[in-house]
């Protein structure tokens, strides 16, 4: 008995430390479901349209490059006798973890495909009355191949319910002002490569050199690396730890960083996208509002949905660069938070909260006999509120959500030109 005893507080111990890491996977922390009882919709309303964004599943590693660098590192230093015991496994684990990704770069592992396929049966289990009748369901991704096996994946439990000619699929151009808005609009891309945010990222990194005491553990020598490319080479080696948990290959990378190293990487990654992709003031509100013409494709299909009554849903499959921008603009409240304190960014606005693998927003429609039409909104599947009033919460009349996000793009003030494609590149914030 004190021997089962003692095995069960093992693995209470285990699965607690194993769960802690989790908290500082940052954005590659894996999707999870939780249960919920969904509020009743207010008498006589039904669904019947869903209007859906979601960032891809768990994937491999986007390329090769970091854990290249990781690698060439460590090779070199083991052939001069410069690693230490615990660089020797470190050395060793990459390997394994290199085998793995191979061939893989970009691409969804097994995990990211039962997380896309399991939204996807969860929104057909909970909303059938969307797609009993006769209608078509519109999906679209982006042209990386990792969004469009996502939507394959997603698909499969309609596509064995409905007719599959009442399932259109669209692979999107590479210029792309819908879903890749990141990549067209000049002033942002200019912002990216050259904004300020870069030289606040860099003051935030250095308020420790916490990340010295890791390559002191793995190289013999302390002028091995220098300290910016110590801070690169662990950056990365937290990526690589980061990753494991993805494609479901824990090669033990863990045991190279303490809690509080972990923390510290994330609280950079954090702030990282905060910065760059999120809600922060340094750049004028630039990364978000360049989503504008996302959020009018919203409004716009929304529209269409109601008066052409034979579409089931809008279904699109994009990026975290993509969903993170989108969430600030729609305003909601944990997603749209800004300080320029960054020693506070961690307290307000956490990644793992707004796009963890598969985050997705779905805007779910109702209508009673009058064709009076409401609204809700899932964040991750739960229920969230509209940044507006409603006596009917989490239920929203449509036209009050139509109107205020038409002011949200109104007060940005967009230059019109003949495309919207160009109406995305020029744009500039407002000063």
């Amino acid at each position: 008995m004190k021997i089962i005893k003692c095995l069960f507080l093992f693995l209470l111990m285990y699965l607690s430390n194993f769960a802690q890491d989790n908290n500082f996977l940052g954005s590659q922390t894996l999707y999870v479901k939780v249960d919920e009882n969904y509020t009743k919709a207010p008498e006589g309303f039904t669904p019947f349209y869903i209007n859906h964004l979601g960032r891809h599943g768990a994937r491999y590693l986007s390329s090769s490059k970091s854990i290249d660098k990781i690698l060439n590192e460590l090779i070199e230093a083991s052939e001069r006798k410069e690693l230490t015991p615990l660089g020797e496994e470190l050395l060793k684990d990459v390997l394994q973890l290199k085998n793995s990704e191979e061939g893989k770069y970009g691409l969804l592992s097994q995990i990211g495909k039962d997380m896309e396929f399991e939204i996807g049966k969860r929104m057909y289990k909970n909303y059938p009355q969307v797609f009993k009748e006769n209608r078509e369901i519109l999906a679209e991704a982006t042209y990386v191949k990792r969004t469009q096996e996502s939507m394959n994946e997603f698909l499969k439990t309609f596509k064995e319910n409905i007719s599959e000619d009442n399932v259109k699929t669209k692979i999107n151009e590479k210029v792309d002002p819908i879903l890749r808005f990141f990549d067209l609009n000049l002033e942002y891309i200019e912002f990216k490569e050259n904004g300020d945010w870069k030289t606040m990222l860099n003051s935030f990194q250095n308020r420790s050199k916490i990340y010295l005491e890791i390559t002191n553990r793995i190289f013999k020598s302390k002028d091995m690396l220098s300290a910016k490319n110590s801070l690169k080479f662990t950056t990365d080696l937290y990526g690589l730890y980061t990753n494991q948990y993805d494609i479901g290959e824990n090669v033990g990378l863990s045991k190279y960083f303490t809690q509080e190293e972990l923390k510290y990487f994330w609280a950079n990654k954090n702030l990282s996208m905060y910065l760059e992709k999120g809600p922060s003031s340094v750049g004028q509100n630039l990364p978000m509002d360049i989503s504008f013409a996302l959020l009018e494709d919203f409004l716009s299909t929304s529209e269409n949905a109601i008066k052409n009554k034979n579409i089931a849903a809008n279904l699109r499959f994009a990026h975290a660069e993509t969903v993170v921008p989108f969430a600030s603009l729609l305003k909601i409240d944990f997603a749209s938070k800004q300080t320029n304190d960054l020693n506070n960014v961690e307290n307000i606005w956490k990644d793992y909260e707004v796009s963890p693998m598969g985050v997705n927003i779905q805007w779910i429609f109702y209508k009673n006999e009058k064709n009076d039409i409401l609204v809700k909104m899932l964040y991750n599947e739960k229920e969230i509120n509209f940044p507006i009033e409603s006596n009917m919460k989490p239920y929203y009349k449509w036209d009050d959500v139509r109107k205020y996000y038409e002011k949200v793009i109104n007060d940005l003030k967009i230059k019109k030109y003949d495309t919207i494609i160009d109406e995305v590149k020029y744009f500039k914030v407002k000063l």
